[in-house]
């Protein structure tokens, strides 16, 4: 009868434990998942430490990151291997791999996870997947070498910036057509929406500035002067702060868009080129490509809180941290 006890007891014990451990993973900080095109390969911050947790081996020379609103499933663009990797946010390991086209570099989700969207940038299209199976829906044909990718809240729109016809395309999600296209500046490339679908924003890489676009009509609103060669943009929740990444400076400008204006400029290691703004609102990373690091930047104070090392060419274009919930 004791032994039964025991054996009832022990095995309750290891039931609440594992629970517990569940629970745990469940409400851990989210992950950054940071590509490192020379490692081809995928390390994994966690940010409540700030510490690399685990690198994951993808495809060859990684770009493109998208997190789920949920944080359950990454989608890494590897131009190189002409293929998409898939990473499971539970376990951190590589779950699917799907070869497409000649060179994926942009890619985005929409918010509830259904479709992915992958800019390619030999085939000047956007092919458009299952977020689960990754079936392919439709090819979409737009300007020369797309890159930057985002969409908007309501996932009505799909916003692509393409590089070499110095212009910006809507797709219309349901119908899977471009709808309207429009110039910005010199080589676009990261492309950001505010959560309201109100304004877009885009870095013009060789004309060192960024557009700002009325989102729906891609009606010119300001052009913003910043560093050289900007390249990724990133907004808060509250649309009143833009991150931008200047590769040639070292630098990430910090723009009120309120005023449209430059208020502050932060000193990074070299050759930033992804930025994206943690969900609690308080922190933003940047991956620095030539330095093989993040910078991770207090936006409190602008100052810099700590630098993660993350391995060689540290790229991570895209949506690479779970967001907040709209």
């Amino acid at each position: 009868m004791n032994q039964l006890i025991r054996v009832f007891y022990r095995n309750a014990l290891n039931s609440c434990c594992g629970l517990i451990l569940s629970v745990c993973a469940v409400q851990a900080a989210p992950f950054a998942y940071i590509t490192n095109q020379l490692d081809d390969a995928v390390a994994v911050i966690d940010t409540q430490t700030n510490t690399v947790v685990k690198t994951i081996q993808v495809g060859s020379k990684p770009a493109g990151v998208a997190v789920t609103a949920d944080g359950s499933l990454i989608y890494v663009s590897n131009p190189e291997s002409q293929s998409i990797s898939v990473i499971n946010g539970r376990t951190l390991q590589l779950v699917d791999s799907k070869k497409l086209g000649s060179g994926p570099v942009g890619i985005a989700i929409d918010a509830k996870g259904k479709r992915v969207y992958v800019a390619d940038w030999y085939e000047n299209v956007v092919r458009v997947l299952d977020g689960k199976s990754l079936r392919l829906i439709k090819t979409i044909k737009v300007g020369k070498a797309p890159a930057g990718l985002v969409v908007s809240d309501d996932g009505k729109r799909v916003y692509v910036s393409n590089r070499d016809s110095d212009s910006v395309s809507i797709i219309n999600a349901k119908t899977l057509k471009v709808v309207v296209t429009e110039k910005v500046g010199h080589h676009p490339f990261g492309i950001t929406v505010d959560r309201d679908g109100k304004r877009l924003y885009v870095a013009n890489v060789l004309s060192n500035d960024v557009t700002v676009l009325d989102a729906q009509s891609l009606k010119h609103v300001a052009t913003i002067d910043v560093g050289e060669l900007p390249y990724v943009v990133a907004l808060t929740a509250s649309g009143k702060r833009l991150f931008v990444t200047n590769q040639s400076d070292d630098t990430v400008s910090v723009i009120d868009t309120e005023s449209n204006k430059v208020i502050h400029t932060i000193d990074v290691d070299e050759t930033p080129e992804g930025v994206a703004i943690h969900p609690d609102q308080q922190h933003a990373y940047v991956s620095n490509w030539m330095s093989g690091n993040v910078s991770v930047i207090n936006m409190n104070d602008l100052s810099i809180e700590k630098t993660i090392e993350t391995g060689q060419g540290s790229r991570a274009f895209g949506q690479f941290i779970q967001r907040d919930e709209p």
